[in-house]
């Protein structure tokens, strides 16, 4: 089993690496905006208050975007091309395709936070105090990463076409954008229903507790990110199991 992962896994860091658009979205975008931020609020691209707070906002984009566009985009476009369907008679069992897939994409949204990061402590020196936060941010990143795979392996069982499952999601981004400016208390209602229902203020929500960012933890949210991770992980394999090989596309 581990020699098989091992190769399916070298095989998904060729087939990421060759495919460098993702980066476009997950590291390129953000940059770009954060650039531009930087030289129209003349350096301080973050205003006065609440820099880590919006730092978190950065991290939340890239591993989502990066989840979604680098690992189940990644397996719904081997199976509309048939190889999911291959690679399972070859593996013998496709949740090695999956684990495999999902390792090389923890790697590589690894490497793009720690790009961004670096583009920010560059741009603004007043973020070199977050320099822990950063690192504390990158472990938890291990645990974050899984979590929201879980969250949006729906999309696995989805029957859906590629480009219209692009605009789908490009939809579920912008949304959980802007619910995550929402003004709510960390024990309101509405804060427990968006860290239910959506991934980006799951994550938000777990970096301002796990790092103790503006307030301290509480115990409702601290219960409250365990069970709902302990769900999606649960849930969330259950379209591993019974997501289809055969391509919705294609005949053959």
């Amino acid at each position: 089993m581990w020699r098989k992962l091992k190769i399916l896994s070298r095989f998904e860091l060729r087939q990421t690496w060759d495919d460098k658009g993702i980066l476009f979205y997950t590291l390129i975008c953000p940059s770009i905006y954060f650039v531009i931020v930087t030289f129209s609020s003349g350096g301080h691209p973050f205003g006065l208050h609440n820099l880590a707070y919006q730092l978190l906002g950065y991290w939340a984009y890239i591993i989502l975007v990066g989840v979604l566009n680098g690992f189940q985009f990644g397996l719904i476009g081997m199976r509309e091309n048939n190889f999911l369907k291959m690679f399972t008679i070859i593996a013998g069992d496709k949740r090695l395709i999956f684990y495999s897939n999902l390792l090389v994409q923890v790697v590589f949204v690894q490497i793009e936070v720690v790009l961004f990061d670096l583009i920010v402590l560059i741009l603004n020196p007043a973020s070199l105090s977050l320099v822990p936060m950063m690192v504390g941010g990158f472990l938890l990143n291990f645990i974050l990463i899984p979590i929201v795979a879980g969250f949006s392996n729906f999309i696995l069982l989805l029957p859906l076409k590629m480009n219209v499952m692009s605009l789908l999601m490009m939809g579920y981004i912008f949304l959980g954008m802007l619910l995550i400016n929402l003004p709510y208390q960390q024990n309101s209602l509405l804060n427990i229903v968006l860290t239910i229902l959506s991934p980006f203020s799951y994550l938000i929500n777990f970096y301002v507790n796990a790092l103790r960012v503006i307030s301290q933890p509480t115990l409702l949210n601290v219960a409250l990110l365990g069970i709902v991770a302990l769900v999606y992980l649960t849930v969330g394999y259950y379209p591993v199991r019974h997501m289809k090989l055969q391509s919705y596309t294609s005949r053959y």
